[in-house]
């Protein structure tokens, strides 16, 4: 992916007006505002047990609006105004106090780029919102889909400013960690991501220094998300699995288990909001107080990271505990998960009002002037150079699947692009890729393994080949350096025992080189061959899907279905 440089965003004399008059007066959706006709101003407002219950921003607006009250006209022989039941801030009941909310928020940082998203929603635009992580934000833990903290996410964001032009996507790939996100990001993020929320703090690994190729990896995706041309905000949020802290003689529980140190560092060195699952609930975790009780787990027969069996809860308080196994939430957490992103929103939305409060009362500082950046609205052109001495700026990265298998296929004789299920309704489901039918067919393809263009480097790069693998008529090739660059020859085996058809990996590593070419040729299987010459279902067929390559470590062997979960991710726009 280039390195474009981000837009410039509008300034405070673009927007700040726009604002305004969407703060104003009696339409203002965020609180879901809505007429009567039997009020003299023609306004309703919150009960004030609900009042009690919201971070009330209904002061920021009036005074944005430089009137009392929610903008409406003060007129002696108005009738009062009715109140009915608008929405809260939240479209559900809160969970998290202020306080926990605000020890949660272990970093915020300037906020320019998250008030900038929330200034386009306060002025009734709308964004793409994406959410990037492993099994936790795919959903493991929760009891149904919309309990999911992604659901839930996008849930806040349409309700509080509804628009039927939102995107909402959530790219999680369960037990993978960043490196796959870096090296795929053109696949998985659409260029147009507004908001992008980032989830890796329990797949990381823990101990790995901050020069480990893992943190590289995950900077390297930082900095590619900054650059997509919207300059989209970049939240890091972190999760905390309390079975799996374990260091230094405690078995659960150690508050200062890595990676989420090194993770808020890079978060507050690019100044990207860092919301802290461990920050907003360790106390009551510590306490075992519901409902973040930690001493049982929602789900039966679940062990720690030190092996001890977990306690589980008991039918109808599942909702006392935070933690439906030893790593993911439960809906509890699910939801306060949820609801630290949404603070993050929240937070920015006020800063942006007061920012327009003040506006309203100093022309010179809506007139694009010498404002802050926050109330500017602009964003930083350039980033930083990179934090951890030797990371690459823009590391050169492939992530040719399905049509874009294409460009990287050469030649070939004996292979043909075509469909494992060509009645099925869309294109993953068809399976397409380059097969041959015979032993001796081979396919060639050519890429760049360099790290930096132009710089080849000493270490080697990472090349994953994806191939079909099933349980009838499948064969075996031999994948080989043929120039340019260099391997080891490898045997990739299309025959397994499992009854399903699925995308899997190989891995392995050649050298640097701006053309290396790599050929695979199906061979005939022998005695030698894992499962003998003629194992049951053996056969001459063999499909290649995909060449991906990496300088950084990317999990794509922790179960079967995880090669195919990316397909997926790649190949569909994915809702929560």
């Amino acid at each position: 992916m280039g390195a474009a440089k981000p837009q410039r965003l509008p300034s405070a004399a673009t927007w700040r007006p726009l604002l305004l008059g969407t703060l104003l007066g009696c339409a203002f959706t965020l609180y879901g505002l809505r007429r009567a006709p039997e009020s003299g101003c023609g306004c309703q407002g919150p009960t004030p047990t609900q009042a009690e219950q919201q971070h009330d921003l209904h002061a920021l607006v009036a005074a944005a609006a430089g009137a009392p009250g929610a903008g409406c006209d003060d007129a002696s022989d108005a009738s009062p105004p009715q109140h009915s039941a608008p929405p809260l801030p939240l479209p559900w009941q809160p969970l998290l106090t202020p306080a926990q909310l605000k020890r949660g928020l272990a970093y915020y940082g300037s906020g320019e780029r998250m008030e900038a998203v929330a200034a386009r929603l306060l002025a009734g635009q709308p964004i793409t919102t994406v959410t990037l992580g492993a099994s936790i934000t795919r959903g493991h833990g929760a009891s149904a889909p919309d309990m999911r903290f992604p659901v839930r996410f996008f849930h806040f964001l349409n309700a509080s400013f509804p628009h039927s032009g939102h995107t909402f996507i959530n790219k999680g790939i369960g037990a993978t960690n960043s490196g796959i996100f870096a090296v795929c990001l053109d696949q998985l993020v659409p260029s147009d991501a507004d908001l992008v929320v980032v989830e890796f703090s329990f797949n990381e690994p823990p101990e790995a220094p901050l020069t480990d190729p893992t943190r590289r990896g995950f900077e390297q995706l930082l900095r590619k998300l900054a650059r997509l041309p919207r300059a989209p905000a970049v939240i890091v949020l972190h999760h905390y699995a309390w079975y799996f802290a374990a260091a230094d003689g405690l078995q659960a529980g150690q508050y200062y288990r890595a990676p989420e140190q090194h993770l808020s560092t890079l978060a507050q060195y690019y100044d990207m909001p860092s919301p802290s699952l461990r920050n907003a609930l360790y106390r009551e975790m510590q306490a075992d107080v519901p409902p973040f009780k930690v001493s049982r787990v929602v789900k039966p027969n679940q062990t720690s990271l030190a092996g001890a069996k977990l306690p589980w809860a008991e039918p109808g308080t599942e909702g006392q505990y935070l933690f439906a196994d030893g790593i993911h939430p439960s809906d509890v957490g699910h939801q306060a998960l949820a609801e630290l992103l949404a603070g993050v929103v929240r937070m920015a939305a006020q800063s942006v009002a007061a920012a327009a409060a003040a506006g309203s009362r100093d022309s010179s500082s809506s007139d694009g002037g010498d404002g802050d950046s926050a109330s500017s609205g602009n964003v930083p052109a350039e980033l930083p150079p990179p934090m951890i001495p030797g990371n690459v700026d823009s590391p050169t990265s492939l992530c040719a699947m399905q049509e874009s298998f294409k460009s990287v296929v050469k030649e070939m004789r004996g292979f043909a692009w075509r469909a494992e299920r060509p009645d099925m309704p869309t294109f993953v489901e068809q399976k397409w890729g380059y097969r041959a039918e015979k032993p001796g067919s081979w396919v060639e393809l050519e890429f760049s393994s360099e790290e930096a263009p132009g710089q080849p480097g000493q270490q080697p790069a990472t090349v994953h080949v994806g191939y079909l693998r099933s349980y009838e008529r499948m064969g075996a090739a031999r994948a080989e350096c043929q120039a340019g660059c260099t391997c080891e020859p490898q045997l990739l085996d299309g025959l397994w025992d499992q009854r399903v058809s699925l995308q899997q990996m190989h891995t392995f590593q050649v050298s640097q080189h701006p053309a290396c070419r790599i050929r695979i040729t199906t061979v005939p299987r022998r005695a030698g061959t894992p499962g003998g010459a003629q194992p049951q279902g053996a056969g001459g067929k063999f499909q290649l899907t995909s060449v991906m390559v990496a300088h950084m470590p990317v999990v794509l062997a922790s179960y079967a279905l995880q090669a195919h979960d990316l397909e997926v991710a790649v190949g569909t726009a994915s809702t929560p």
